[in-house]
């Protein structure tokens, strides 16, 4: 049976691990291991200092054997990720364990993580998918609606 909970201001290795997951998706080639991939400065800007304001999530496991993890943070204008829309929405990530996936997993992550973002003051949150990623249809069900498409990748967002 899986479980999630709301993630805490220790959590900096689950956001670690799910930025990876969300980056490694499709196994692409040339991605070195997570401990040299987190320091890329386009990923340290999603848990460095993790537990500040405006950073919320939660995370799932399988008895003890964490499964998958969702994350909000809150981004300024001049420093921000790939789904950033304003200083106000939360950009999330999300990853699911491969063996996990498509299993609903993904949907309770993105229930749990929108129940928290409402409890955090949030209106609406925003994420930025990969165009073949088969994860955008699970966000489309959700409610997501695409505010740009760049050609490879869509910014998405969804009102609370």
């Amino acid at each position: 049976m899986v479980t999630i909970r709301p993630l805490s201001s220790d959590d900096r290795d689950v956001v670690q691990w799910t930025l990876y997951g969300a980056v490694t998706w499709d196994d692409p080639p040339g991605v070195p291991p997570l401990e040299i991939a987190v320091e890329h400065p386009q990923m340290k800007i999603y848990h460095e200092a993790w537990g500040r304001h405006g950073d919320f999530g939660v995370v799932a496991y399988d008895e003890e054997v964490m499964v998958g993890a969702a994350f909000g943070r809150l981004f300024t204008d001049r420093d921000h990720g790939h789904g950033y829309v304003d200083s106000d929405t939360p950009e999330l990530g999300i990853a699911v364990a491969e063996g996990y996936r498509g299993k609903g997993i993904g949907r309770s992550l993105m229930e749990a993580l929108a129940d928290e973002a409402r409890a955090h003051g949030m209106d609406r949150m925003s994420l930025s998918v990969n165009n073949p990623n088969p994860a955008k249809h699970l966000y489309e069900s959700l409610g997501y609606v695409a505010v740009d498409d760049d050609g490879s990748s869509t910014t998405m967002v969804i009102e609370l």
